[in-house]
C-alpha cells in the first residue's frame, strides 16, 4: 500500500479515469462549464461599464445617465450572483453524484477481495479510502477542475479585453510581473503535490492505528500498555502534523508572493497610466480606473488558483489511492456458470494442496468424502489445517492443486453465489453488527419475524432472546458487546439455521463456551445438524462423539479416520488427544 510521489502537478491519465464517472451527468458538467463562460463575460463587462460611466457621466456630469447606468450595473451584479449560485450548486451536485457512484463501485470491489488481501491490509486504511479519500474527490468538481477552468477562462477573457479596450503599452507595463507569477505558481504546484501525498499517507496511518487500538483496547489495558501505546500515537500524530505543516509552509509562501505581484502590477499601472492621464496622453481617468479594477479582478483568480490547486491536488492524490484499490486484482475468480440444484450435500476433497504463502504448504494432499446428511468432525492440533479446509470449501482462497466437489460438481465451475448460498458457517469468534437481534439473525434477508421466532423455539434459544429488554428489536451494539460469548454464539446458530443451508459448518463453535452455555449450544447443534450435511471442527472431543466420521489431522495431513469408537480402538493419535483432554478435565474437577 505504499504510495509513490510522481511529482506531477496534474496527472492527465488519472484525470481521464475520473472523467469517466462524469458521463452519466455530462449535461450537468457542460452546463457548469457554460456558466463559467457566462460568469467570465459578466465579470469582464463590469469594469468596462464603470469606465464608460466615468468618462461619459462623471467627468462630464450627467446625473440621469449616471443613475441609469448605476441601475444597469446593479442588475448586472444581481445576474452575476444568480449565475454564481447556479454554478456552485451544479458543481457540488455533480461532485456528490460522482462520489456516490465511485464509493458504490469501490465497496463492491472490496467485497469481492480474497481474505488474503484483508490479512495484509489495515482496515483503517481501507476505511480512509472508502470514506475520506472519496469525499475529497468530490472537491475536484465542486472546488477544483470546474472552478480552475472558470478562473483560467476568466483570466483569458479579461486579458483579451484589456488588450482590446486599452492601449497595449499600458497593459504590457501593468502585467509585466505575470511571467514571474506563473513560474512561482508552477513551482508551488510541484511542491504541494509531494506534500499532499505525505498528508494522505499519514491520515491513513493515523486512521489504521486508532481503529486497531480502539478495537483492542482491552488488551492494551490488561497488559498495562497505555503509556507505550500513547507514545506510539504521539509519534504518528506528530508525523501527521509535520505533513500538514509542510503543505501549509508552501501555501503560506505562495499567497504573499501573489499579493506582492498584485501590488506591483497596480503600482505600475498607476505610475505609467497616471503619467499619461496627467499629461493628456492616451489614457483617460476611466481607462485607469477600469484597468485597476481589471488587475484586482485578474489577480483574484490567480490568488485563488493556489487554493484551487490545493483542492485539486488533494483530490488527485485521493483519486490515485482509490484507483489503486480499484485496479487491484485480488478478487476471487467468479467465472463459474454452473448452479447447484436440489443440493444433497455430498462433499469431497480429492488430493487438495494449498498454502497461504509460497513454499509453505499447509494442506499436503487432503482427500476425504462426506455423504449427504452425514456429520464430519475434524480434530487436530493448532495449525494442522482444520480451518483451512473450511476456507477452501467456501472459496475464500483458491486451492493450488486437486479438486473440491459438492454433489459431484467442481466448486470452481460453480458461481460463488450458488455455492455460498448453500453453505452456512458458525465461527468461534462470532461477529455481530451494531443492529437489532432480528437483523443480525436474518442479515436483512426477507425472512418474516414469525419464521425467526419459530426457528428460535425449535433450536431452544427463544427463552434467551425473549429475556432481552426489547427482545428481537434489542440492539446488540458494536460486535455484539451487549451480549455474553455464549449468547452471541446462540444467535450465530440461529442465523445459520434460518438460512436453511444444505451444508452446515461449525468452526470450533463451542471452544470458548462455559459448561452451562455448552449444554444449551449442544442442544442447538443437535437440532440444526439434523438431516443435513455438517462439518464440525472441534476443540472439545466430547462434542463430536456422535459424528458419523472423524478426521484426525496433523501437519496438513489426515493421519486417522473413523468413528469415535473406531479411533479409540486404534490406540493412536486420536486416543492420545482424547486421554489428554479427559485427564485435563479430571484435574480441573479435582481442583
Amino acid at each position: 500500500m505504499a504510495d509513490s510521489v510522481s511529482g506531477k502537478a496534474f496527472d492527465l491519465g488519472l484525470l481521464r479515469k475520473i472523467m469517466r464517472y462524469v458521463a452519466p451527468y455530462r449535461w450537468i458538467f457542460y452546463t457548469a462549464l457554460f456558466l463559467t463562460m457566462v460568469l467570465s463575460a459578466l465579470s469582464t463587462a463590469r469594469p468596462l461599464l464603470i469606465q464608460y460611466v466615468i468618462d461619459n457621466f462623471v467627468i462630464e456630469p450627467n446625473p440621469e445617465g449616471l443613475l441609469n447606468y448605476t441601475l444597469l450595473l446593479l442588475g448586472l451584479l444581481l445576474l452575476e450572483s444568480l449565475v454564481q449560485f447556479l454554478f456552485t450548486y451544479g458543481a457540488n451536485h455533480l461532485g456528490q453524484n460522482i462520489i456516490r457512484d465511485l464509493r458504490v463501485q469501490l465497496y463492491e470491489h472490496i467485497l469481492s477481495f480474497k481474505l488474503r488481501y484483508f490479512d495484509n491490509t489495515p482496515i483503517g486504511t481501507l476505511v480512509t479510502r472508502a470514506v475520506s479519500d472519496i469525499e475529497t474527490i468530490a472537491n475536484i468538481f465542486a472546488e477544483g477542475i470546474l472552478v480552475i477552468y472558470g478562473d483560467l477562462f476568466k483570466i483569458v477573457v479579461m486579458v483579451g479585453a484589456m488588450f482590446y479596450f486599452f492601449d497595449y503599452r499600458l497593459v504590457l507595463v501593468s502585467l509585466s510581473v505575470i511571467p514571474i507569477l506563473f513560474y512561482a505558481t508552477r513551482l508551488f504546484q510541484i511542491k504541494i503535490k509531494s506534500a499532499f501525498q505525505d498528508v494522505r499517507t499519514q491520515v491513513a496511518a493515523l486512521n489504521a492505528f486508532v481503529q486497531e487500538h480502539l478495537t483492542g483496547m482491552n488488551i492494551v489495558q490488561i497488559f498495562n500498555r497505555e503509556e507505550a501505546e500513547m507514545e506510539k500515537f504521539r509519534e504518528i500524530n506528530e508525523k501527521h502534523k509535520q505533513a500538514n505543516v509542510r503543505s501549509i509552509w508552501y501555501f503560506s509562501i505562495f499567497l504573499p508572493v501573489i499579493e506582492i505581484m498584485s501590488a506591483i502590477s497596480i503600482g505600475l499601472a498607476v505610475w505609467f497610466g497616471g503619467l499619461q492621464a496627467a499629461t493628456g496622453g492616451f489614457v483617460t481617468l476611466g481607462d485607469l480606473t477600469a484597468l485597476i479594477i481589471f488587475i484586482n479582478m485578474l489577480f483574484r483568480p490567480l490568488r485563488q488558483l493556489a487554493d484551487r490547486f490545493n483542492t485539486l491536488q488533494m483530490g488527485m492524490v485521493a483519486s490515485e489511492r482509490v484507483f489503486r484499490i480499484l485496479d487491484t486484482k485480488e478478487h476471487i475468480d467468479d467465472k463459474g456458470t454452473d448452479e447447484l440444484q436440489d443440493v444433497k450435500g455430498e462433499i469431497e476433497f480429492r488430493n487438495v494442496k494449498f498454502g497461504y504463502k509460497e513454499d509453505d504448504l499447509i494442506l499436503k494432499g487432503i482427500s476425504f468424502k462426506v455423504e449427504p446428511g452425514q456429520t464430519l468432525a475434524i480434530v487436530g492440533a493448532t495449525g494442522a489445517g482444520k480451518s483451512t479446509i473450511i476456507n477452501l470449501l467456501s472459496r475464500f482462497y483458491e486451492i493450488w492443486d486437486g479438486e473440491i466437489l459438492v454433489d459431484g460438481q467442481n466448486i470452481r465451475k460453480l458461481s460463488l453465489s450458488s455455492l455460498r448460498e448453500n453453505l452456512a458457517v458458525v465461527l468461534q469468534d462470532v461477529f455481530l453488527f451494531s443492529d437489532s437481534v432480528y437483523n443480525n439473525i436474518t442479515l436483512n434477508k426477507d425472512i418474516p419475524l414469525e419464521a425467526v421466532q419459530d426457528a428460535a423455539a425449535f433450536i431452544g434459544v427463544d427463552d434467551f432472546i425473549e429475556s432481552l429488554p426489547e427482545q428481537y428489536d434489542y440492539n446488540v451494539r458494536e460486535r455484539g458487546n451487549m451480549l455474553s460469548v455464549g449468547q452471541r454464539q446462540l444467535l450465530a446458530f440461529l442465523r445459520a439455521y434460518v438460512s436453511d443451508p444444505s451444508v452446515l459448518i461449525l468452526d470450533e463453535a463451542t471452544s470458548s463456551i462455559d459448561t452451562q452455555s455448552e449444554a444449551l449450544i449442544q442442544k442447538a447443534i443437535d437440532k440444526i445438524t439434523e438431516g443435513r450435511t455438517s462439518i464440525v471442527i472441534a476443540h472439545r472431543l466430547a462434542t463430536i462423539q456422535k459424528a458419523d466420521k472423524i478426521l484426525v489431522m496433523d501437519k496438513g495431513q489426515v493421519v486417522e479416520e473413523g468413528t469415535h469408537t473406531e479411533l479409540l480402538a486404534m490406540d493412536g493419535y486420536y486416543t492420545r488427544l482424547y486421554e489428554m483432554q479427559f485427564k485435563a478435565q479430571e484435574q480441573a474437577t479435582d481442583y
